[in-house]
């Protein structure tokens, strides 16, 4: 399995680059996004988002993707594993992003899945998490379709989140990573 391209049924997923800058910028402008983020993101600080994705999978051979419709060539979604630091620890989020347009098609469900399987192969992780805002439903639903667990509400970027997690199913839920 390659790291750097990410392939499912419907989407392709690459590392994000300036290539992805109009459609993260209409993804992370639009307020009905913004609404599942705390806010939306202005062309400014979704440039500063990509030269962060780009340091970040510089640094640790992994980050989050862009995800386009194998079909159209379309941005359609952003995430995957990703490190963050999240109610007090340092760990590695599987998270996502997708288009308003695209929302109820299960697209977060199955690149999340992919990205699960990156996580608990080639990357080796013991655990991962995933955390959203406390009323973003459709988000908290696929967590839990990716066997995810709440595990507890914490404060994240100023603001309240709820906290899951998921174990690898080959390891015997122990604390220690490997990458992060």
């Amino acid at each position: 399995m390659s790291i750097e391209r990410l392939e499912t049924a419907r989407l392709r997923g690459e590392p994000i680059g300036p290539a992805h800058r109009e459609g993260l910028i209409a993804m992370l402008g639009d307020p009905r996004v913004g609404a599942t983020l705390g806010g939306t993101a202005t062309p400014p600080e979704v440039d500063r988002q990509i030269a962060s994705m780009a340091a970040h999978w510089a640094t640790h051979g992994y980050g989050w993707y862009a995800f386009t419709d194998r079909a159209t060539g379309e941005l359609v979604a952003r995430g995957g594993p990703h490190a963050t630091h999240v109610a007090g620890r340092d760990e590695v989020e599987i998270g996502w992003t997708v288009v308003p347009g695209c929302w109820g098609q299960g697209l977060a469900t199955e690149f999340g899945a992919a990205s699960l399987e990156v996580a608990f192969g080639p990357l080796g992780l013991v655990d991962v998490v995933s955390f959203t805002l406390p009323d973003n439903h459709a988000s908290r639903r696929v967590m839990e379709k990716l066997g995810f667990a709440y595990e507890r509400d914490t404060i994240h970027a100023g603001l309240p989140h709820v906290l899951y997690r998921r174990f690898s199913t080959s390891s015997a839920r122990s604390t220690s990573r490997s990458v992060v």
